[in-house]
């Protein structure tokens, strides 16, 4: 059994607002599409948003928006990324 690598805080929401962003046309996204998107279990997935929310990432619990810092956090995280590919640094 391949034992999975623990993510860090910054990755959970950074995966959490990259959903959003890219679900943002989206009618309506369910909390259980995002939870199997992120792979988390559900009573995280409600302590996360909550937040993202008390950071001001997203607008509220309901409408699940990114703010605008939200969306710069989102940029500046693929930044970050971006440097570590181009220097074979691995970040799961």
């Amino acid at each position: 059994m391949k034992k999975s690598l623990r993510r860090d805080r910054l990755k959970i929401y950074g995966d959490l607002l990259s959903v959003l962003y890219y679900n943002s046309g989206a009618e309506k996204i369910v909390l259980t599409q995002i939870q199997a998107k992120i792979n988390v279990p559900f009573d995280r997935l409600k302590k996360y948003i909550r937040e993202t929310v008390d950071l001001g990432l997203i607008e509220d619990e309901t409408s699940l928006k990114l703010t605008e810092q939200g969306i710069e956090y989102l940029r500046e995280y693929e930044q970050v990324l971006n440097f570590m590919r181009r220097w074979g640094v691995v970040y799961r």
